[in-house]
């Protein structure tokens, strides 16, 4: 279970001293639980829920725990694993303090700020179950050396941060309750766009995310004519102006952006984009992104 706060979120740097948590989600667990933002939006308890629920908002997140609330620390890591249907760490914030009893859940619980420089980094390159070498189970499961240097790598490699010994970093694993829903913009991008992705055509709905045009913190609503239905690793290019759409409404690829998997869709032209999104809102994101 949670809440959510929308105070700001400073990012903190890595710090091997504090402890790390895996934090298991399963949209499809039998317990039913889900996120829900301060307008009491429920979200599923997959990727595109949590990054509808808190991405572009600065939310940190009230997080039920039902084991180890008595050792999680203000500035310790948490590592959220989503199971299902990705399999891969994908995100990751800092415990902002002690954890604390909540009556109506009847359990602890602890505030957690979100990292979103480290979290961007995280989609687009995952630490995947097999890179984990262990099972990661809905309950409370104590990591082994190989996770920790699996997350000891993934920081190495991304962040250009300095070997760190293992001895160093102590790592846990606790327990995350969430419940399931789904958030209105998104619904409504879900019908604009007939439940596909506008670029792919992907029908997948856990894969499918609503990206803003124009962000919020930029001034952009949650509207039709301000948001595209993207598979979720191009709403992450979408969003850094990797990808964009042209005033036809085809789609555009930075020139880094080589792989074949993309490059098929490049000159593609997006009818739905043409007819929902309005033109100075694509015309803002290539400004943005000097496109």
């Amino acid at each position: 279970m949670h809440g959510t706060s929308t105070n700001p979120v400073t990012s903190e740097p890595y710090d091997s001293r504090m402890a790390h948590y895996l934090y298991p989600l399963n949209p499809k667990s039998r317990q039913g639980y889900h996120f829900e933002d301060d307008y009491g939006n429920v979200y599923p308890t997959s990727l595109e829920g949590f990054l509808d629920c808190y991405r572009g908002r600065g939310e940190a997140a009230e997080w039920g725990v039902s084991k180890c609330s008595s050792r999680l620390e203000k500035g310790d890591h948490v590592w959220v694993y989503f199971s299902k249907p990705v399999g891969a760490v994908m995100a990751v914030g800092r415990v902002r303090g002690d954890a604390h009893f909540v009556t109506e859940w009847g359990r602890a619980a602890v505030w957690i700020d979100w990292d979103w420089k480290l979290t961007d980094e995280l989609l687009v390159s995952p630490i995947l179950a097999s890179s984990l070498q262990q099972q990661v189970l809905s309950s409370v499961t104590p990591a082994g050396d190989k996770a920790l240097k699996a997350i000891d790598q993934w920081m190495r490699g991304r962040r250009g941060r300095p070997r760190t010994a293992p001895r160093d970093v102590t790592f846990k694993t606790v327990e995350v309750e969430q419940r399931q829903g789904q958030p209105a913009f998104r619904q409504e991008l879900m019908q604009a766009y007939k439940n596909r992705c506008a670029v792919t055509g992907c029908s997948v709905r856990d894969a499918l995310q609503a990206a803003h045009v124009v962000s919020v913190r930029d001034g952009g609503k949650h509207s039709v004519s301000n948001g595209v239905l993207l598979r979720a690793d191009l709403h992450n290019l979408f969003d850094r102006g990797l990808m964009y759409f042209d005033d036809a409404g085809r789609v555009r690829f930075a020139d880094i952006v080589k792989e074949a998997d993309y490059s098929r869709y490049k000159g593609k032209r997006c009818a739905l984009v043409v007819a929902n999104v309005n033109k100075r809102a694509l015309a803002a994101h290539r400004k943005k992104h000097k496109r």
